[in-house]
C-alpha cells in the first residue's frame, strides 16, 4: 500500500508538466506580427495661419499735401497722395505754350522742299497743351528738316520741357495694387518732410496657410474653403499652393480685416476613418505594412500616438 501512494502523487505533477510542455510557441509562430485594427471616424481641427502685411506709404517729396486719399479702399493706380504744385505746373505749362509758338513760327516758314512733312509737324505742334503730356518727338526725316528745326532749338526746348514733365511727376504718388487703409499718418494741407509715413495699409489679396496633422484630402478642401468663405469677408479664394498635409490660399478681401479677429482653426469631418497604431508596427519612413495593399501606408504622428487613415472599416497590419 505504501508503494502505490507516491506513484498516485506523482502522477498529476507529470501531468501538468507534459501539458505546460505542449504549450510553448513554435520558434516560427508569427501570430504577433500581424494585427487588426477598427478605425473611428472622427472630426478633426485644421490649424489657419492668416498673413496680413501691414505696408506703409511715405512722402517721396517734401512739400505741402494739396490731397491725401481719404477713401478706406482703394484700386491700383489710384492717387493716394498729391503735392502742391502749382508753380510748377504753371512754370511748365508756360514753357510748352513757348515751344507750341516757336514751332508754328517755323512751320509757317516751312520751305517748299519740306512741305511733306508739314501736316506732321503741325500735328504735333497741336498736341502740346498743359492738360496733357508731352507726345513723342517725330521721326526726323531729312537732313534739311533736322537743320531747320536746329535753328529754334525746337528739339533742345522739348527735351527740356520733358525732364521738368518727369520731375512734375513726382509730385503725384499712385497706388500700386489694390488695398485698404489701416491708419493716416498725415492730412490734406499738411507740410511733410521726405519718407515721413502718411498712410498704413494691407493690400486686398492676403494669403492663409492651413496646417493639419492628418492628410487632406478633396472633401476636407471643400470644408475649409467654405467655412472661409462665411467667416472672413472675403470674395472669392483661390488655392495657391498644397501637400498632403498644408494648403496655402488667397483670398481676396472685401473690407478690412483685422488680425485679430481671424480664425484660428476650422473643425473638419473626417472622410476616413482613423486608426491608432502601435509604435512597434511603425517602419522606415513611418510606413505601415498593409495586409492586402500593395503600398504601405504613410502613419502621422498626433499626441504622442501614430495613426494611419483609410476609408475601411478594419485593417490588418504586419509588423515590419
Amino acid at each position: 500500500m505504501m508503494k502505490v501512494i507516491p506513484f498516485v502523487f506523482f502522477l498529476p505533477v507529470l501531468l501538468v508538466l507534459f501539458s505546460c510542455s505542449g504549450d510553448e510557441k513554435s520558434p516560427n509562430d508569427d501570430s504577433n506580427k500581424i494585427i487588426t485594427l477598427n478605425g473611428t471616424q472622427q472630426r478633426d481641427t485644421v490649424f489657419l495661419t492668416f498673413s496680413i502685411p501691414e505696408k506703409i506709404i511715405r512722402a517721396q517729396r517734401t512739400g505741402k499735401l494739396e490731397r491725401l486719399v481719404e477713401s478706406p479702399e482703394f484700386r491700383k493706380n489710384s492717387l493716394l497722395v498729391q503735392y502742391d504744385d502749382y508753380d510748377a505746373f504753371v512754370e511748365l505749362s508756360g514753357e510748352k505754350e513757348t515751344l507750341k509758338e516757336d514751332l508754328t513760327n517755323q512751320i509757317n516758314n516751312l520751305p517748299k522742299a519740306l512741305l511733306p512733312v508739314e501736316k506732321k509737324w503741325r500735328d504735333f505742334a497741336g498736341k502740346l497743351t498743359p492738360d496733357k503730356l508731352t507726345p513723342d518727338f517725330p521721326t526726323l526725316e531729312f537732313k534739311e528738316e533736322a537743320a531747320f528745326l536746329e535753328e529754334a532749338k525746337i528739339e533742345e526746348k522739348y527735351r527740356a520741357i520733358q525732364q521738368k514733365e518727369q520731375a512734375l511727376q513726382n509730385y503725384f504718388q499712385l497706388s500700386t495694387e489694390d488695398g485698404f487703409i489701416i491708419k493716416a499718418h498725415a492730412h490734406t494741407d499738411d507740410y511733410v518732410k521726405k519718407n515721413k509715413p502718411l498712410i498704413s495699409y494691407h493690400p486686398k489679396k492676403i494669403k492663409v496657410r492651413a496646417e493639419a496633422s492628418f492628410p487632406l484630402s478633396k472633401s476636407i478642401t471643400r470644408q475649409i474653403k467654405a467655412d472661409l468663405l462665411v467667416r472672413v469677408p472675403a470674395s472669392q479664394v483661390k488655392k495657391v499652393q498644397m501637400s498632403s498635409t498644408k494648403i496655402t490660399y488667397t483670398l481676396t478681401l472685401d473690407q478690412k480685416l483685422d488680425p485679430k479677429i481671424c480664425p484660428k482653426y476650422v473643425i473638419v469631418n473626417q472622410d476616413q476613418n482613423a486608426f491608432h497604431v502601435p509604435k512597434e508596427f511603425i517602419g522606415e519612413g513611418q510606413k505601415v505594412s498593409v495586409i492586402g495593399k500593395k503600398d504601405p501606408l504613410q502613419a502621422y504622428y498626433k499626441n504622442g500616438k501614430y495613426f494611419i487613415y483609410s476609408d475601411q472599416s478594419s485593417l490588418k497590419i504586419q509588423r515590419p
